[in-house]
C-alpha cells in the first residue's frame, strides 16, 4: 500500500535486494518500513516557482478584468469614465498584479518587502483617485474585492492543477491573504487621504455667513 505495488512485486524486489529485509525468529521475512520509505520519490524541498509554472501577471490580470465585467451594473460610474482615465487605472492594476506575483514568488525577505511596498503605493494612489472621482469607502473597498476574489481563485486553480501539498497550498494562501489585507488597508488609506483633501478644498472654497 505504501509503494502502491502488489506484495509480491516488493519480495521480487527484496530478492534482487533493491529492497532491505530481515528475517524474524519464526523465518518470516519482514521489511523495514524506512527501507520501503527510501524508495519513494523525494518530496520536493519548496514551492515551484509561480512565474516557472506559467502564473504570469498577465494570467492574473485577465482573471480580474473577467470578474470585474461580469456585473458593470455594480459600478455605473466606470462607464462614464473616459479611455484615457480607464487606462489609468488599467495601469494601476497591472502594476499591483505584477508587484503581488513577484512579492510571493520570491524567498528573499527584502525583496518581499520591495514587491510589497510597490504594490502597497499603488493601492494607495488607486484609492487616491477613487477618492477624487468621489466613490465611497464602501465602494471603493468592493472594487478592491472584486480584485481580491479572483486572484485567490487563480491561485487556489493553480495550487490543484500543480498538485501542491497541504503545506505548499496552506502557505501560498495564508501569504496571499495577508499581502491582500495589506494592499486593502493601503487603498483605503489612499482613499481617506483625497477625502480629507476634498474636505479642506470644500472648506475653502465655500463663503462663510456672517452671524
Amino acid at each position: 500500500r505504501l509503494l502502491g505495488v502488489s506484495p509480491s512485486t516488493v519480495r521480487r524486489w527484496a530478492d534482487t535486494g533493491l529492497v532491505l529485509t530481515f528475517v524474524t525468529p519464526g523465518g518470516h521475512r519482514r521489511f523495514s518500513r524506512t527501507g520501503l520509505q527510501s524508495l519513494l520519490p523525494a518530496r520536493p524541498t519548496g514551492r515551484p516557482s509561480l512565474g516557472d509554472l506559467g502564473e504570469t501577471p498577465g494570467r492574473m490580470a485577465r482573471g480580474y478584468r473577467r470578474a470585474t465585467t461580469d456585473d458593470p451594473a455594480r459600478i455605473p460610474w466606470v462607464a462614464e469614465l473616459g479611455e484615457a482615465q480607464r487606462e489609468r487605472f488599467r495601469a494601476y492594476g497591472r502594476g499591483i498584479v505584477a508587484a503581488l506575483v513577484a512579492a510571493l514568488d520570491t524567498q528573499d525577505p527584502a525583496r518581499r518587502e520591495d514587491r510589497l511596498r510597490e504594490a502597497a503605493d499603488a493601492c494607495a494612489e488607486y484609492g487616491r483617485i477613487a477618492g477624487r472621482e468621489g466613490l465611497g469607502a464602501p465602494m471603493t473597498a468592493d472594487l478592491f474585492l472584486r480584485f481580491r476574489r479572483p486572484f485567490l481563485t487563480e491561485l487556489a486553480d493553480l495550487a490543484r492543477r500543480r498538485e501542491f501539498d497541504a503545506d505548499a497550498t496552506s502557505t501560498l494562501m495564508g501569504d496571499a491573504n495577508a499581502a491582500l489585507d495589506g494592499l486593502l488597508l493601503a487603498t483605503l488609506r489612499g482613499w481617506e487621504a483625497a477625502a480629507l483633501a476634498n474636505r479642506r478644498f470644500a472648506r475653502r472654497t465655500t463663503p462663510s455667513t456672517a452671524s
